[in-house]
């Protein structure tokens, strides 16, 4: 946290000194302490902070909502609010300055860490999401580009202020009758347009796309491209369109040019600043531009005569030749769109948006294509991030919530059970006979067993989550550590009458952690014990399998359902259910189970059925004699 600069906004000076030492000590640096709101505003835009630390309450006439809510506007910094105040009006409050983090008094630094980490991480994306939208906004400009709505009840259409400009018009030009409006239309055009807009008033079609042409108010001709979208009220009656109109006059006239001149078009293709490229109706590449040679690494010679198919990644073979066949099956479809991956000359894989025109002869026949590539690699390896950070984010919030779960239920019941049981022996030890006494003190056992081994379950799935946990990998003698395990469940096996059957192989020679050996082993016999009932059976066998071990602890008890066998070694699911004489389990152990056997380098899994029993594998590596 040593980069990390704080604004400290608290009117209390004992208080924020305190928070001040708090932080100081925990690495960060507080640039500040201000006790007022707009001096607050002034630090921010001299000292430019990381983050700002806002109390709600502070002496001045703007209070710590208002400041927040003014830097979150004006300088993108964010800010986490500090408040010994907990009622639901002020946090009310709060979250129309939309603050990173809400934090009461006084601070668990710990809390405080991962409220500024996401805080900081949230302010990245917020800035990239603005950056974006005035980028598309600067794209929707240049692309001359406007909106337009049209309610079909009042046939009355509300047009974006700057779409009557994009021919010259402006508001007072564009009288908002249906008249009015088609006499600025094409006349040939007029009946196309009609139709489309019929067609989605009615609630024949979803949407439209055309291109018509349209008079500009100079007398000269241009054109438009058309979009429109039926919206639905909650009576799935068409109730109004909204669109947009794009001039693509340039764009027309280009194309009618382009046909008059192959030396214009020429040194738009070779020039262009996004990858080109000529393609056969076969998929065999005819020509390719500079650009297109710089995102895959090879030179033009070596392209040509290649089939696009050969740079492509196999997985994505099916949507690039459907989106060729649909472009040749279909005359009034002009383009097609994908996301594909591409084959760099070294080996790399290329992400890239690739636009597909097909171009037809004045009589409608397929000539070859031109696609555009654009290389979105970096774009995709940050979705792929995002995507990934949100799957750690989620399993942060599992462990979380199955740490505070076993903390407040499962250690509670079995101390309950322990107070419960000694105050009564106290209290009634003079009237209990021997057997009474026997049965209690038996009680007081079991329950002090499930509190040890809850607390060794949860002590060591703790330092595995914090990196703590060395694996030390030894040569080991499987039977023999089974049948120590073994004799750790000996009595607990009786009184259920119980018998547990070592058919481990001696010769049996694996390379493990024994302590990781040893917590699988406790953890998967202690529950078949739990589900097995009286006079049951608990074996423990082993073959070979390759270079592994497979390990199976088996019993005849209750048995799993499917349904609930997908649950089991999920931290973020929950799955707990009594044994057989109502013992209760830690809903740490399978969990625990599965991460010590996956850094010994096997794997684990279950074969159960209701009512005959359950059979947990697990592999590790033998030990091979060199």
């Amino acid at each position: 946290m040593t980069d990390i600069n704080i604004l400290l906004v608290e009117d209390e000076q004992i208080v924020a000194k305190y928070i001040e030492k708090q932080l100081t000590g925990a690495g960060y640096r507080v640039l500040a302490s201000i006790t007022k709101g707009d001096e607050a505003i002034e630090k921010v835009k001299s000292l430019q902070p990381d983050v700002v630390l806002m109390d709600i309450k502070l002496v001045g006439d703007m209070d710590g909502i208002e400041a927040a809510d003014f830097i979150r506007k004006n300088y993108q910094i964010p800010v986490i609010f500090l408040s010994s105040l907990t009622d639901d009006e002020s946090f009310q409050r709060a979250k129309i300055a939309e603050p990173f983090g809400y934090l009461v008094k006084p601070i668990d630094i710990k809390e405080f860490n991962r409220v500024v980490e996401m805080a900081l991480y949230k302010n990245r994306i917020y800035k990239e999401v603005l950056d974006a939208k005035q980028r598309f906004q600067i794209a929707i400009e240049a692309a001359k580009t406007r909106v337009w709505e049209l309610w079909f009840d009042e046939d009355k259409l509300i047009l974006d202020n700057g779409l009557p400009q994009l021919f010259g018009y402006n508001e007072k030009d564009i009288q908002n009758t249906p008249e009015e409006r088609m006499n600025l239309v094409y006349e040939e055009d007029r009946e196309l347009v009609l139709k489309a807009i019929k067609d989605c008033s009615e609630g024949k079609t979803k949407s439209f796309e055309l291109e018509h042409r349209i008079y500009k108010k100079d007398g000269s001709i241009g054109w438009l491209l058309l979009r429109g979208v039926q919206i639905l009220p909650a009576n799935h009656k068409p109730s109004r369109l909204i669109g947009s109109a794009t001039d693509i006059t340039e764009r027309k006239n280009y194309e009618e040019e382009l046909k008059k001149s192959e030396e214009k078009f020429r040194k738009v293709f070779e020039n262009s600043g996004i990858g080109m490229v000529m393609v056969e109706l076969d998929g065999q590449f005819i020509k390719v531009n500079k650009a297109f040679c710089d995102i895959t690494g090879y030179n033009e010679p070596e392209i040509i005569g290649k089939n696009f198919r050969d740079i492509t990644h196999p997985d994505d073979l099916d949507i690039s030749v459907g989106s060729t066949n649909d472009l040749l099956e279909d005359i009034s479809k002009e383009t097609s769109t994908i996301e594909k991956r591409y084959f760099h000359k070294n080996g790399n894989l290329i992400w890239a948006l690739t636009t597909l025109s097909l171009i037809r002869d004045p009589n409608g026949k397929p000539q070859f294509f031109i696609t555009q590539i654009q290389d979105i690699t970096n774009r995709k390896k940050y979705e792929e991030k995002l995507l990934r950070y949100t799957d750690e984010l989620k399993i942060l919030n599992a462990s979380k919530d199955k740490f505070f779960s076993i903390i407040s239920h499962d250690l509670r019941t079995p101390f309950n059970s322990l107070l419960g049981i000694s105050e009564f022996i106290i209290q009634s030890y003079e009237e209990m006979s021997r057997e009474e006494i026997k049965e209690s003190i038996s009680n007081i056992f079991r329950s002090s067993q499930k509190v040890y081994n809850l607390i060794l379950n949860l002590f060591e799935w703790t330092r595995m989550q914090s990196g703590r946990f060395e694996v030390e990998k030894t040569p080991l003698n499987l039977s023999i550590n089974v049948g120590e395990i073994l004799n750790l469940y000996i009595q607990s096996a009786e009184l259920k009458k119980i018998k547990l059957i070592n058919n481990v192989s001696k010769e049996i020679y694996i390379v493990a952690d024994k302590y990781m050996l040893e917590t699988i082993l406790r953890n998967l016999i202690s529950n078949a014990i739990k589900f097995t009932n009286k006079e049951g059976n608990v074996s423990i066998s082993a073959t070979r399998k390759g270079n592994f071990a497979q390990i199976a602890v088996s019993d005849n008890g209750m048995g799993i359902s499917e349904e609930n066998q997908k649950k089991l070694f999920r931290i973020d699911t929950k799955f707990q259910t009594n044994g057989t004489a109502e013992e209760t389990g830690t809903g740490i152990g399978l969990i625990l189970c599965k991460e010590f056997v996956e850094e010994n380098g096997g794997t684990i899994f279950v074969n159960s059925e209701e009512g005959k029993g359950t059979s947990f594998f697990f592999t590790l590596p033998l030990q091979i004699n060199s």
